[in-house]
């Protein structure tokens, strides 16, 4: 169990990106199947683009958000983390999306590194643990630019049948962490992993011989069928709620809040039999207090979910100064990160930003100055 109260981490800035929202039911019979089992009732589409492309537009208004909050010339962040949980998201292999997305972010060379988090769906929230981390060990280091990514599509992955129960969604997003007030004030972070759910999502499937690339139509819901076979669906629910229960206690515990203090939950976008059972179960929490009804209209976005809700709620101003808010990644293999934030500032006009491509950076040899 990692955990820790944080007195000097900050979200600076936070962006999302969407494609177009298609009701259900006009993708085909699966849709209408799927609203009556999971009450879907439509997925965000982007076509004609990338993941890396989404990333790059949510980062945009990202940094255009930590404009509103900053004084002075911006600063370029130091790390930049970049995450897709899926192979078609991820262009072209032997390649670097993290830094395709810094440079069109129109980001400097210089010190630091452009790399990608890999926790799958938890690369976004966990990385909100792993970048107060590095903040908190690091003294020459300011900022972490965090930037996520995903296009589905068939024939390889149908946003609506390649799982179970979960109707999937393309878009991008990103935040900014640093030591300087912004947008809110990241209070307490806590992360739990149980590597003994591996094969939850690798079932019987054997890996690919070297030298090949996988290739063909994702069957993650058959896969999962095969490991619940095995071991029961009790058993994977038992120790999912045991990993959500470590994580939210004990972030609740550092700081120092009730669960009814905290005004939203931000939650993986599941169908609403999972989003019962794998989260509001577990957390003792009522749908009302999270994004169910906007993440019904998304899909599930892999690791950007709680990112683009909370960027939905800056938005919309949806919180205000003083609000606490909670986000809980959930990531095959498996792993759980909760992250509790207090709203500092809502900026007028967050919710129609439109960046230029180009940002005025100080020099990164001024960072430390």
């Amino acid at each position: 169990m990692l955990t820790l109260r944080w007195n000097n981490l900050h979200l600076r800035g936070i962006g999302a990106a969407l494609g177009e929202i298609v009701a259900v039911e006009q993708l085909g019979s699966a849709g209408s199947q799927l609203r009556m089992t999971t009450s879907q009732r439509a997925v965000s589409i982007a076509r004609n683009t990338t993941g890396m492309d989404l990333a790059v537009r949510a980062g945009r208004n990202a940094l255009a958000s930590m404009a509103m909050t900053t004084t002075g010339p911006l600063q370029a962040p130091d790390l930049h983390f970049h995450a897709a949980i899926w192979r078609g998201s991820r262009g072209i292999d032997f390649w670097s999306r993290a830094a395709y997305v810094r440079t069109r972010l129109g980001l400097p060379a210089g010190r630091g590194i452009a790399t990608e988090l890999n926790a799958m769906s938890n690369s976004l929230v966990g990385g909100i643990d792993i970048s107060a981390r590095v903040l908190a060990g690091s003294p020459d280091l300011d900022t972490v630019l965090l930037t996520g990514g995903e296009t589905f599509g068939q024939p390889a992955f149908d946003h609506l049948t390649a799982d179970h129960g979960i109707a999937y969604g393309d878009g991008g997003s990103a935040l900014i962490l640093g030591r300087l007030p912004g947008l809110a004030r990241v209070i307490a972070t806590s992360s739990y992993t149980d590597p003994t759910l591996e094969q939850l999502h690798r079932g019987n499937h054997r890996f690919a011989p070297a030298g090949t690339t996988e290739l063909g139509i994702e069957r993650i819901g058959e896969r999962k069928r095969q490991y619940t076979d095995l071991v029961g669906a009790a058993s994977v629910t038992r120790r999912n709620h045991e990993g959500v229960h470590a994580v939210a206690n004990e972030a609740l515990r550092d700081a120092e809040l009730d669960r009814d203090q905290l005004l939203w939950v931000l939650l993986p976008h599941y169908g609403r039999h999972l989003l019962d059972t794998q989260c509001l179960k577990p957390l003792g929490i009522t749908a009302d207090r999270t994004l169910c009804h906007a993440g019904d209209q998304w899909g599930h976005i892999g690791p950007n979910d709680q990112i683009i809700g909370l960027t939905h709620l800056l938005a919309r101003g949806a919180v205000a100064p003083g609000d606490h808010v909670a986000l809980l990644g959930i990531g095959i293999g498996m792993t759980w990160t909760a992250a509790i934030l207090r709203i500092d500032t809502v900026p007028p006009g967050l919710g129609v930003l439109a960046p230029p491509l180009r940002w005025p950076w100080r020099a990164l040899s001024d960072a430390s100055s």
